[in-house]
């Protein structure tokens, strides 16, 4: 999970990740990243003018990233569903091969459900982890900060049911410099890591 107030650089750092995995490049640390092909959807910026360009412009294969739009449904198309076209999506993934990353933005919508109650999210966040382990993919969910939790645990303030902080195995956080309200400068954290140094 990738969570944050809006304007803080969470699709920033997810597609700075997504272009580090098509072209094998490095990882902040130094460490190699094999390279792979990335899926992403996002409800809330277009692909073709906002998306695409920010990859391009971090030095990313365009070769290597497509984007979950639309379903063929019974000879007709609709918009993809992330609450119930995951099937349609592993045959999709299954297909191009070499899937490393799928990035969704926001993971909310992955729920079909009240997103605030924590077997609803468990029960439709669960197809999103088989599809991860099925392609041998890191999933990233991208989601905001709950109005008015200011001050708390930054798992506790991703939006919806803690069940999405919970089930994640890490969760990072990105923020606005406080004594630098006014300047563009971000920083990255990881709030909670199950498989390795946390906090």
């Amino acid at each position: 999970i990738l969570a944050g107030a809006p304007g803080t650089g969470k699709t920033t750092v997810a597609l700075s990740f997504a272009a580090t995995v098509t072209i094998g490049g490095e990882w902040p640390d130094g460490t190699s990243c094999e390279a792979g092909n990335v899926l992403i959807w996002s409800g809330e910026d277009d692909p073709s003018d906002t998306l695409l360009p920010r990859i391009l412009a971090y030095g990313g294969d365009p070769n290597r990233v497509f984007f979950i739009d639309e379903v063929s449904d019974n000879g007709s198309l609709r918009s993809f569903n992330p609450a119930k076209d995951m099937p349609k999506l592993l045959e999709t993934a299954l297909s191009l091969g070499n899937v490393k990353l799928l990035i969704i933005d926001p993971i909310v919508n992955v729920v079909a459900g009240d997103s605030h109650k924590n077997g609803e999210v468990r029960r439709d966040l669960q197809p999103v982890v088989d599809l991860g382990k099925k392609l041998g993919a890191a999933v990233l969910g991208i989601t905001h900060f709950s109005k008015g939790t200011a001050n708390r645990d930054p798992v506790e303030r991703v939006t919806g049911s803690l069940a999405f902080g919970a089930l994640a195995r890490i969760v990072m956080v990105t923020a606005k410099k406080k004594s630098q309200a006014k300047s563009a400068e971000r920083v990255l954290m990881r709030a909670k890591s199950n498989i390795g140094p946390d906090g």
